[in-house]
């Protein structure tokens, strides 16, 4: 407990964190008011989207929190990259992990150590941020006139909100666990943030292109951290109906997707292969060799 708390007083030191906080409020913030309110406010008059139009379920509750999700999970997945990559990388360039290692602290509580604090400073820092956004949402509805109800069809009891959050968050888990094993492998922040984001926007065009060419290629889409995490958000999708999201992908339904069940299995299992790899990297390391 002790090197953890010292992990995250490091964290709130760094000005990254911040950064990435303020991007992701600020997203929320366009997803609420842009692709919602705004888009609304469009949409009313138009008979043939029916009483929730795709404007209003990305601002009224609880339909907007499907989509906050949604954009949450595609987002989140890039903003949080950046924070993990450089709480691992940042001590390369400061020469405290050999200094660490040095003093009789073991490669693996040392790594151990980073990796449970990303994940807490990353788990923050997206709670902040959905409560900001569902806060923002009621606003908003209260303002427009809209029923502050969970009573719709489809809509989730309350027991089912916490694993709406849950399968968003295991979507960002093997993303968040691939920018930690680039960083660690690269000693960079620029690898493990750059090589997820490249991975992250490369797959969300190749997923749909896949799934069009269909036959061969679409068998391919299971080769795809994407794919699994589609089948968790598409779990959370009320009703059936389409909605405004920030995230760039296509919107199946969960019939279309793997099982959830199954998505879930592959993405830890992909989670711990990467933690496997970062943490055998970390250990075969030679620490006195010169990083540039």
């Amino acid at each position: 407990m002790h090197d953890l708390g010292a992990e995250l007083m490091k964290v709130r030191t760094r000005w990254l964190p911040y950064i990435v906080l303020l991007a992701l409020i600020a997203g929320a913030a366009a997803q609420v008011l842009l692709f919602g309110v705004v888009a609304y406010h469009a949409e009313r008059g138009e008979p043939e989207y029916g009483d929730a139009p795709p404007g209003l379920r990305s601002f009224a509750m609880p339909w907007a929190l499907h989509t906050m999700l949604d954009s949450g999970q595609f987002w989140g997945a890039i903003l949080i990259a950046f924070v993990v990559a450089s709480m691992v990388a940042t001590e390369y360039g400061w020469g405290t992990v050999r200094l660490a290692i040095a003093r009789g602290q073991s490669r693996t509580r040392y790594l151990a150590t980073k990796l449970l604090g990303a994940t807490v400073t990353a788990t923050a820092l997206l709670l902040v941020t959905l409560a900001l956004a569902v806060s923002a949402a009621l606003i908003a509805s209260w303002l427009e006139g809209e029923p502050l109800t969970p009573d719709v069809r489809g809509g989730p009891s309350a027991s089912e909100i916490p694993i709406m959050v849950l399968r968003a968050g295991l979507g960002i888990l093997p993303y968040g666990m691939l920018a930690f094993c680039l960083a660690v492998i690269g000693r960079s922040t620029a690898m493990g943030a750059t090589g997820l984001l490249i991975y992250k926007l490369g797959e969300s065009i190749l997923l749909p292109l896949f799934e069009n060419l269909g036959g061969v290629w679409a068998d391919l889409q299971v080769l795809f951290i994407g794919h699994y995490a589609e089948a968790l958000i598409a779990a959370n999708r009320i009703d059936g109906q389409e909605y405004a999201s920030l995230a760039f992908r296509s919107q199946p339904l969960a019939a279309e997707l793997p099982d959830p069940w199954v998505a879930t299995i592959v993405l830890l299992l992909s989670s711990g292969a990467l933690c496997a790899i970062a943490f055998a990297v970390f250990h075969a390391r030679d620490l006195n060799a010169r990083v540039d």
